[in-house]
This record gives structure tokens, sequence and C-alpha cells, in this order.
């Protein structure tokens, strides 16, 4: 294309030439990780999560170019990412094929839907519903959360604190959902604080569906 000739493009992580994410770069999001996350001393509630890397150094690059400037290239690459997290997951052997698997993007604030113009979790969402339906689950993406939230900072502005005040409370159920007696994948980009997913959870089992777990790009160095 001519305008890969004039403006070549570099790699999202470290800017080598001519890539999208380079071997290096794309190495780094396979440091799989998982933990419970819980609200204080309750369990019931808690969420397993996984994630594909850290969010530090080149991978925090990547993915805030990625999020906030609307490098779209990184869609694909990201999809396989999260395939590749499902596949060392214990995600797909936690499902039972009973019944469907509604894989759900966290939703961003109004605001930040204004700023980026996109829904940007959907690739991801879509990438592992597909991976799901490769080992034979009835699974599609499911965009059924609404974040009613009026901040729209993006994640390297907002403080730990900050974001923990914004979203609690802040998540519901668009009003045609369908959950009763589904499964429930979760997916999103960056676990900081774990509110978000524990609201999105907590929203959905209130609905009467079963949370499987949650699936996630990165999460913080420390998960507070």
């Amino acid at each position: 294309m001519m305008r890969d000739a004039l403006f070549p493009r570099g790699c999202a992580g470290c800017d080598r030439p001519d890539e999208v994410l380079c071997g290096d770069c794309r190495s780094l999001f396979a440091n799989w990780r998982n933990r419970e996350l819980v609200s204080g001393q309750e369990t019931q509630g808690a969420v397993h999560t996984w994630s594909a890397s850290t969010y530090q150094g080149v991978v925090r690059h990547a993915i805030l170019a990625w999020k906030d400037h609307d490098d779209t290239e990184l869609d694909t690459i990201f999809g396989e990412v999260m395939a590749s997290l499902l596949e060392h997951s214990a995600i797909h052997r936690s499902c039972h094929r009973q019944t469907a698997v509604l894989v759900v993007p966290v939703p961003s604030s109004p605001a930040s839907m204004r700023r980026r113009g996109r829904r940007h979790i959907d690739p991801l969402s879509k990438a592992v519903a597909n991976a799901l339906c490769d080992y034979g689950f009835d699974a599609k993406p499911y965009r059924v959360l609404a974040s009613i939230a009026s901040g729209g900072r993006s994640v390297q502005q907002a403080s730990s604190a900050q974001r923990a005040q914004r979203i609690g409370g802040r998540i519901a159920l668009v009003s045609d959902a369908v959950m009763q007696g589904q499964q429930v994948v979760l997916v999103d980009d960056i676990i900081t604080t774990g509110s978000t997913l524990r609201q999105c959870a907590q929203t959905c089992r209130q609905a009467g569906a079963e949370v499987i777990g949650a699936m996630t790009l990165t999460e913080a160095k420390k998960v507070v």
C-alpha cells in the first residue's frame, strides 16, 4: 500500500520496522498468569482469571497503541493471543456442553466509547468464542453488559483508587438480556484493581448465569 511505503509502521511494542508486533514482543504475551479475584474475605463471589502477560514495558506500550491510539492492525494478533491463552487456561475444561457458553466483553464507559469510536474488546471476545467452538462448545460473543460509569479516563491516567471508586456499582445488564442458566466467560483487556471484573461477574450471577472465569490480555503487576 502507498501509505505503508510513505509511512512504514513499526512494531507496536518496540518500534522495529515493518512489524505489527514482532516475535520478541509477541513472546511476552505468553507469560500466562492466573489468580482468584476476591472481595475482602468473601470467596463466594470470587472470579478465576487468566491473563496473557504483565502490564509493563513493551506490553504496556503495545496495548496502549491498540486501545487508545487506534492501532486496529493488532486486533487479529491479540485475538490469537487470547485463543492461545484459552488453550493454556482451565476455561475450556471447566465449561460443560449441556448449555451454551456466552463470551461477554467487559464494557467501557460511555466516555471511553466516544473517545475511541469503537468497541475494542469485541475482537477479543469473538476470538475466544471461536476458539471455544473449535473445542466443540456452543459459544458466541454476547454483548450483554453496559457501563453506566461517568468517568472515561484512560487506564494510564487513573489511579487504582480512582478506578475502584468509579467502577463500583456501575455495571448493568442490558434490558433484553437472557442469562438464566447460561455459562459466562468474561473478556477484558487489562486487570488493574479487579473491581471491573468482580462487578461484571456479580451482575451476571445475579441474572442467573454461571461465571466460569475471566480472560484478559494483561494484568497489572499488583492487582488489589
